[in-house]
């Protein structure tokens, strides 16, 4: 199912689920679209390494009817200026090509994912939140920073929540949740195995399951009930990039947005009394 009119985020979410010899074509897609345009399919069957049969099969795989309607997306694709690739930052760059690199990568995130993110599932994870007696959060890895900032956001409006980034806590968390707890999976691949298989459990005990990646088609998706996708730049380290934590961020604090929204004044009042609470002033202990 298509996640983005815009192709190439199409591809790049749907990457890791191609075969290999449709992942070779996908992968010089990205990193040259501009020239993809323009090509034909046997130039770039040969600059891909491909045959003209998987070129056929890739279309269909990312939404288009054929070589020609995969052209005429990926044009309408790159009309946009912010549809460039990222650009990998590399042992010649200066700190200031550095630094312009990973800014536009971390602003590309935002746009990409909010291109991507479905509002339907955003709306029914924050019911699911509100609704939930408890919910735990599962992640490992770079991801593990946006669920602590989960379980910090959300703890604060008076929900009940933990976040497990430790595989063994993760299986154990999730033999014990009951139907009406909420259980949230967070891996940039999708495939992170211990994450996987706490939100299977979870699942398979009739608890209402939600995943944060960037690809539809991992097995972290397929283990969800509602499914959050983000759009960041490829890693070979698990939410190693800084422009993956943002993206995942992001979705944590529409999340944490969301719940102020419809959750009414009853959790604006919880969040005003610990606000207060912590920013009482302490007092000082007596050393005597």
């Amino acid at each position: 199912m298509p996640r983005s009119d815009n192709v190439l985020l199409q591809i790049r979410g749907l990457l890791p689920a191609l075969s290999e010899q449709e992942q070779r074509v996908g992968i010089y897609v990205l990193a040259h679209p501009e020239q993809v345009v323009s090509f034909s399919i046997t130039q770039l069957a040969e600059a891909s390494g491909a045959s003209d049969t998987t070129i056929f099969r890739f279309c269909r795989r990312v939404g288009t009817e054929g070589y020609q309607d995969f052209k005429i997306a990926l044009a309408r694709a790159l009309v946009s200026t912010h549809s460039l690739v990222y650009a990998d930052v590399t042992p010649e760059d200066t700190l200031a090509s550095m630094a312009a690199k990973v800014m536009e990568a971390s602003v590309k995130a935002l746009r990409d994912t909010i291109a991507v993110l479905d509002m339907d599932a955003l709306e029914q994870a924050v019911d699911a939140l509100l609704g939930a007696n408890r919910v735990e959060i599962y992640a490992l890895g770079g991801a593990g920073v946006a669920a602590r900032e989960m379980q910090f956001k959300l703890m604060q409006l008076g929900l009940h929540i933990n976040a497990f980034i430790d595989a063994r806590m993760q299986v154990m968390s999730a033999l014990l949740l009951e139907p009406g707890d909420l259980a949230i999976g967070m891996s940039h691949s999708g495939e992170a195995a211990h994450t996987v298989r706490a939100l299977r459990i979870a699942r398979e005990a009739g608890v209402r399951t939600v995943a944060i990646t960037s690809h539809p088609a991992s097995s972290l998706a397929r283990a969800a009930d509602i499914c959050l996708f983000t759009s960041a730049a490829e890693t070979s380290l698990e939410g190693g990039s800084p422009s993956v934590r943002i993206a995942q961020m992001t979705v944590v604090d529409l999340l944490y947005e969301g719940l102020l929204l419809k959750g009414g004044e009853q959790l604006q009042r919880r969040l005003t009394r610990v606000a207060r609470a912590t920013t009482e002033e302490q007092p000082q202990s007596n050393p005597h």
